[in-house]
């Protein structure tokens, strides 16, 4: 079918045009655009990778994304972070603001993609969906996907198991013989993955037997048994000739126990540094978290066990207050809600122990509030396979003891419905120090992520939850003044201001530790008098400012929560205007007639 356009349409099209340049607005046809990127999350993704995406989202969105280095990891590598904000709406340092990280540990790998799909989901929706666009408009969201770059590239890139590389590749002398990082996995058969040896031996020398129901998984030997396997653990090498194997590998340093607050030296907890922020990923980050005290929410992705987390890390820090634990309890198990088979912990109560984390930081530090999703856990499947099975509350009926051997399920996961990718079976290799081995096992990807056909749905929900926190920073806004005229110009004004989300605009550790100045109400138009908080309207019961009424501090507004702002103003009438200036919650202004 041809299509002709009429003279009428012609004339309709120029007066378009005429109009939108007149209003300033230049016409842009998709052609000209440059067209978002298109990432698929049914994988994970190379560092390289994520980066050129972000740089694809800056140049796909220049009205919303900003992409910037804050700083060099330890190999000299660029830690990007992307903040998203509507410049036309107020400056990114204004308005309340969430941070959201992913990967601290380089091989929780899929923490980074749960980073990109946030970013990828917001962008793509804003606009579209009501909730995203008002969180976009008010607030901003900052995120650097990867935290460890560069070991998470190794991760990617050389022979590497679940569990390795995992820190940052600060040089450590794990072993105490004066070199660093010298000895660490090895691959062995040159197959391009790190797996597990075993040998087998003379029955009677070993301490392990094979499985009669599957050849592939060791047993441990039963009271009066005798073993002809040698379990010989990870894939390795003694490569500086002490006898043990892979005992100084790349780092140790764990940037999850190096941060500033509540820290400990690495005789208390091990992958500590010699000091606070020695290693130069969260220095980075701790340094721009002082210049951007806007942040009120964090969030930092980890895998796994599918957890919510939130400190203390430890039972030594100052117990949290009631109001902020509020603030805590509701996010959190809002939380549980939209994610199935997650739960809301305390770290050091209900996991560990563990000093010197990101969010701890960014609370005692920052003030901020934060949570630690851990990607990825077990729940049982249909068959009685193992799909992801979450250890056993307190409270929860007692399971009864399986007689299957402990990963004998994992193996028929792998075999009924990976058709045996994740599992590689055990081969003949020449060891330098043992002689014939067995080497085979586990799969990198494997463990500690889904696979892919289950990755969009896990990113999808902590997405989700990345978006409830950001939803909920601090939201004030105004309410009806009362007025009353005392004398002759002289007004007595109580303006109450409300705070319509669960994070409060000056948490309890702000106020108690005095981390950054608490909220400040000034008065344009007027001569202040007298300020201070009114406690009960009812009754007159108002808290005085003894010094200073014309800089009302306000010790800020609790999430859900009010409170009345009181100001005794001479003025021979007119308008006065009310300032309120939060760190957290923003900058709003009321105007208020005097009469």
């Amino acid at each position: 079918m041809k299509t002709t356009i009429t003279s009428k349409m012609q004339f309709q099209l120029s007066a378009m045009s005429l109009a939108l340049a007149m209003s300033g607005i230049s016409s842009i046809s998709v052609a000209d655009t440059v067209k978002p990127p298109q990432p698929h999350f049914n994988r994970v993704h190379h560092n390289k990778e994520i980066v050129d995406y972000m740089k694809g989202y800056a140049a796909a969105y220049p009205n919303l994304v900003t992409l910037k280095s804050i700083g060099k990891t330890a190999a000299g590598t660029d830690m990007w972070m992307l903040t998203i904000n509507n410049e036309k709406t107020g400056k990114a340092g204004d308005k309340p603001a969430t941070y959201v990280d992913g990967a601290i540990h380089a091989n929780e790998a899929q923490a980074a993609d749960t980073v990109l799909y946030t970013i990828d989901y917001i962008l793509k929706n804003y606009g579209k969906l009501e909730k995203i666009t008002e969180t976009v408009d008010r607030s901003t969201l900052y995120f650097v996907p990867s935290v460890s770059p560069d070991s998470r590239a190794k991760w990617f890139d050389e022979p590497s198991t679940a569990s390795y590389p995992r820190s940052s590749p600060w040089p450590f002398d794990d072993d105490r013989d004066g070199k660093v990082d010298e000895d660490g996995p090895s691959d062995v058969n040159k197959d391009g993955v790190i797996t597990s040896m075993r040998k087998k031996v003379q029955m009677g020398l070993g301490n392990r037997k094979l499985d009669p129901k599957d050849p592939r998984v060791l047993l441990p030997l039963e009271p009066g048994e005798l073993g002809d396997y040698l379990l010989l653990g990870q894939e390795g090498v003694d490569q500086d000739g002490d006898g043990i194997m892979g005992e100084d590998s790349i780092g140790y340093a764990d940037p999850n126990r190096t941060w500033g607050y509540d820290w400990a030296p690495r005789y208390i907890q091990n992958g500590a540094t010699d000091y606070p922020l020695q290693i130069p990923e969260t220095r980075s980050i701790a340094n721009w978290a002082l210049d951007h005290l806007e942040v009120s929410s964090v969030i930092s992705f980890h895998n796994s066990g599918r957890m919510i987390l939130r400190g203390p890390g430890s039972p030594t820090q100052t117990p949290v207050n009631a109001a902020d634990n509020r603030t805590f309890d509701f996010l959190g198990r809002e939380g549980e809600k939209m994610m199935p088979g997650y739960r809301y912990m305390i770290t050091w109560r209900d996991l560990y122990t563990a000093y010197g984390s990101t969010t701890d930081h960014f609370y005692g530090i920052v003030g901020a509030f934060g949570f630690v999703p851990e990607l990825f856990g077990r729940v049982m499947d249909d068959a009685n396979i193992v799909r992801f099975d979450p250890a056993p509350k307190v409270g929860d009926p007692v399971r009864p003891p399986t007689n299957e051997p402990k990963g004998y399920d994992q193996m028929k996961w792998n075999d009924m419905l990976t058709f045996g990718r994740q599992f590689i079976p055990f081969k003949e290799a020449d060891h330098p120090q043992y002689g014939k081995v067995e080497v085979g096992g586990w799969r990198q990807n494997t463990g500690r992520m889904p696979e892919g056909w289950m990755l969009e749905e896990e990113t999808h929900r902590n997405a989700a939850f990345v978006l409830l926190n950001a939803m909920h920073v601090p939201k004030l806004r105004f309410l009806e003044p009362t007025v009353k005229k005392e004398a002759r110009n002289l007004w007595r004004v109580e303006l109450p201001l409300v705070n319509e989300r669960a994070i409060p605009s000056v948490s309890n550790i702000v106020i108690a530790n005095k981390l950054h100045r608490v909220d400040l109400a000034t008065v344009n138009g007027g001569k202040v008098l007298a300020s201070g908080i009114v406690r009960n309207p009812y009754t007159n019961q108002i808290d005085l400012q003894e010094h200073r009424p014309e800089r009302l501090m306000v010790n800020g507004v609790q999430g859900f929560g009010n409170t009345t702002l009181y100001f005794l103003v001479e003025s021979s009438g007119g308008e006065i205007v009310v300032n309120y200036d939060s760190i957290k919650g923003g900058k709003l202004s009321q105007k208020v007639s005097l009469k």
